[in-house]
């Protein structure tokens, strides 16, 4: 009988082991997963924060854009290659405004000025626990990646 017992507790400590050394080689790969899932979701965060505050009229610096619906239709994160001993990762936000916005492209370029630079304001943001000192943001690190962000605009 005592021998039935410690067969039993080898076997439990051979699956602890192996369940153990699963775990430590699959850790790395969920720390890098979970910071580019952290970085897309500010990044979603800040673009609709920015679309909401130039959709309600906020100027920004000498161009005031008439307030209407600015909506972020997708923020879509592209792979663009190693950046020194970071991977690159652009977010490519579409953005949603009315047509009448088209016929002054200085409206256009403030709106998506403002929602790319809040896009990557946000992410800067929960990596780091402040905002950046710049007003103006064009690429943000973190541990593994480097992000940054560009707009492309649809009417309706």
């Amino acid at each position: 009988m005592s021998s039935n017992r410690a067969q039993v507790s080898i076997e439990f400590i051979i699956l602890v082991g192996a369940l153990l050394v699963m775990v430590i080689a699959v850790f790395p790969y969920i720390l890098k997963t979970n910071e580019l899932n952290k970085a897309l979701s500010a990044a979603r965060d800040g673009a609709t924060f920015g679309a909401g505050i130039r959709g309600v009229g906020y100027q920004s610096g000498s161009v005031e854009a008439p307030p209407g619906r600015i909506k972020i239709k997708s923020v879509i994160l592209e792979r663009l290659g190693r950046c020194g001993n970071l991977e690159c990762y652009r977010f490519r936000i579409v953005i949603m405004m009315p047509s009448y916005y088209s016929s002054n492209s200085s409206y256009v370029n403030s709106i998506r000025s403002t929602i790319r630079n809040q896009a990557l304001r946000f992410v800067y943001y929960a990596f780091n626990g402040e905002y950046p000192a710049s007003s103006v943001i064009y690429r943000v690190n973190t541990n593994y990646y480097s992000f940054n962000a560009t707009t492309d605009v649809e009417y309706y």
